[in-house]
Order: structure tokens, then C-alpha cells, then sequence
């Protein structure tokens, strides 16, 4: 199960084709020629985006079974008033997320039953990350492209997880949960790309519930791991993970703070943490796994890479949200590769993994 290892390339792409591809959104004003519509059509989806955010929410997925549901019966399910409920219904059947069966009646589509809890990969989760403090944060984007600040950190005077631990767990619960589900759905691409052939133990730096550990384990049955996060996360590790789950006898569930150190592994894996810190920060982590690691170990970055142009616009988003969020940003390849030179590993490329994640390796000498 190897992956060859390829530098991260990306080159000059013509930017016509975004004109060719303009089209106005039906029904949506009109305000003039096409490229102008274009840009309307992208300020306006925040409108959209409301409306998808409040349909989780208020988990209306869940509030319609096999047959259609009248408004009235949806709203008593989910406690909603009658009225405002219907026109949110009617804008949900704009964007096919949900069909109108009769007048005032609703069934399932594709997209709503992707939306219930019981949906196998259910988005609901990925969609209420962000909480109320992710709207607020977006409508700050100006002013932290005009200081370079974090919007998180100005606006609450703590970073994120502080925030969490002191002012509000049920958002921060909330978070770990949608981290978790994107988790789920990108952790096949990655157990593929991952070659773990002769690994004695693999660590999970910062690895959350233990989602990608666990899919990790299930498909490399002779490693042992390591799951290492701060207290509020290991308490909530997935039972599998626990002594006396089906993992249990080659998982150990360590606290720690990779500031000051990590245990001892063959190969570390850090999915979408150092993206969230300065380069010194990032630093002090790999200068750690250096420390600790077994020789000729890797340290293995799994993160979204970021090139100019880029390669699609969500690279592009994700690293406005670390700027907004936790004063970090997206890197591209060549500067993780410098990152690892610095802290004295060997860069050794990347590998795709079908996912929006690349893994960024990196060797341990010796």
C-alpha cells in the first residue's frame, strides 16, 4: 500500500475560463452584464448559506421520515413557528434540498437525506462547526485584511479553544463534533496514501475523538498507536479506543501538549493543527517530534496546500479562515518543506490522497 512521494506542482492556469463558465443563477435579480452577475450572485450566498446553516439547526432532515411531512407537522417536531418555517421550506425546495410533495407538504431529496443524523457521512455535523462565532468572524474579513489581526482573538480576547474550555463547551463540543465528521469522510483517501509497512508505532498529534487513529489501526492491523491531545479531548475518545474496545490492546491514550513534547513513535501524524499557528510555533512542534521520534521515522502533515493561482477556491478560503480564526494560515509545499529543513528533518515531498488533505512528509534522520 505505497504511495509514490511527488513534489506538490502547480502551474500558470489561464483565468479565462471563469468567464466561460459564468453562468446567472436562475430567478436570482438581474443587475447587469455577466461578470457583474457573477459577483453579485457570490456576495449573495451568504443568503444561501443561512439558509442550509438553519436547516441544520434546526435538524429539519430529521423531522421528515419516508413519506412527506406537512409544515405543520415538521414545525411541531422541531418547534418552530408555522408561517416563518414555510418560507424557509420554500427557499430549502429552491436549492433541491427538499422537493414540495403538495402545497405545504415536503418529502426527502438526495440532498435532505444527506442532512439527517442517521445518514451515513450526514453533513449536519461539518455544517454547524462554525457555530454563531464563525458568522460573526466572516463579517470581520475587512478589517483583518486591513490590520493582518485575528478576528477570534480581538473580538473574545482568547484564542478559540480557551474560549471553549471557559465560555462555551456546547460550541466547543459542537466544533469537535463537525472535525470529526470531515474526519470520517476524508479518512479512507488517507489510510490509502499512508504507507505503514514495518511501523511499530504510529502517534496522532493533536488527533481529537481519535477518528483518523481508529481508521488508521483498522486498516494497518500490526501498528499500535498513540492517541496524544490535551485532557477535554482524550476524554472523549472513541470507545473503540478505550481499554476493552476493539482497538484498545494497541491504543494508549496520552495528554500532553506538543509545545512541550510528545511521546515516542516511529511516525507522527498532524492533521490540520499546524495550519492554525505561526511558523515559530510550528517550529517548536516538529523540533519536538525530532526529539522524541525513533531515527528514520517520518512526521507526516495532513493539510491543505495552497499555490498561486490556486487550485481551487476552497485552498484559498480554509487559509482566510485560519487568519480569521486562529491567526494561522495555509502553507504551500515549499514552505512546509522549509519548515521541516529548519527544524532538522528531511523534506520528502507529498503525497495526494484524493481528499482536499495532501501529506506533507517529512523524515527523521539516523
Amino acid at each position: 500500500m505505497s504511495a509514490e512521494l511527488t513534489q506538490d506542482r502547480t502551474g500558470d492556469r489561464s483565468d479565462d475560463r471563469a468567464d466561460d463558465r459564468v453562468e446567472a443563477c436562475e430567478g436570482a435579480p438581474v443587475i447587469g452584464p455577466p461578470p457583474a452577475q457573477a459577483v453579485a450572485e457570490l456576495g449573495w450566498g451568504m443568503w444561501a448559506s443561512a439558509v442550509v446553516q438553519a436547516a441544520a439547526q434546526l435538524k429539519l432532515a430529521d423531522a421528515v421520515g419516508d413519506e412527506p411531512a406537512t409544515v405543520e407537522e415538521i414545525a411541531a417536531a422541531v418547534g418552530a413557528d408555522v408561517p416563518a418555517l414555510k418560507r424557509l421550506m420554500r427557499a430549502l425546495v429552491g436549492f433541491r434540498i427538499f422537493r414540495q410533495a403538495a402545497p405545504g407538504s415536503y418529502a426527502h431529496t438526495p440532498m435532505s437525506r444527506a442532512m439527517r443524523s442517521d445518514a451515513p457521512g450526514s453533513v449536519t455535523d461539518i455544517m454547524l462547526t462554525g457555530s454563531h462565532w464563525g458568522w460573526e468572524m466572516w463579517g470581520k474579513l475587512a478589517e483583518s485584511v486591513r490590520t493582518g489581526g485575528c478576528a477570534f482573538q480581538e473580538t473574545y480576547g482568547k484564542d478559540l479553544f480557551t474560549y471553549f474550555h471557559e465560555d462555551d463547551n456546547a460550541a466547543g463540543e459542537t466544533c469537535l463534533k463537525g472535525y470529526a465528521a470531515q474526519s470520517r469522510a476524508m479518512n479512507p483517501g488517507v489510510v490509502a496514501a499512508l504507507d505503514l509497512a514495518g511501523v511499530d508505532t504510529l502517534c496522532d498529534v493533536g488527533g481529537g475523538h481519535g477518528s483518523l487513529l481508529k481508521s488508521l489501526l483498522e486498516g494497518n492491523p500490526g501498528v499500535k498507536g498513540v492517541l496524544f491531545d490535551r485532557p477535554h479531548a482524550i476524554s472523549a475518545a472513541l470507545p473503540e479506543l478505550r481499554a476493552g474496545g476493539a482497538l484498545g490492546d494497541r491504543t494508549e491514550l496520552v495528554t500532553g501538549d506538543c509545545f512541550e513534547g510528545v511521546p515516542e513513535a516511529d511516525v507522527y501524524v498532524i492533521r490540520q493543527v499546524l495550519h492554525m499557528w505561526d511558523d515559530d510555533a510550528c517550529h517548536t512542534v516538529l523540533a519536538n517530534c525530532l526529539k522524541a521520534g525513533r531515527p528514520g521515522g517520518r512526521v507526516v502533515l495532513l493539510e491543505q496546500l495552497v499555490a498561486d493561482p490556486p487550485e481551487t477556491p476552497w485552498d484559498a478560503l480554509m487559509d482566510l479562515h485560519m487568519l480569521l480564526v486562529m491567526g494561522g494560515w495555509e502553507r504551500t509545499a515549499e514552505e512546509y518543506g522549509a519548515m521541516f529543513e529548519r527544524a532538522g528533518l528531511e523534506y520528502a515531498g507529498v503525497v495526494p490522497s484524493g481528499t482536499p488533505l495532501r501529506l506533507v512528509v517529512g523524515r527523521i534522520p539516523g
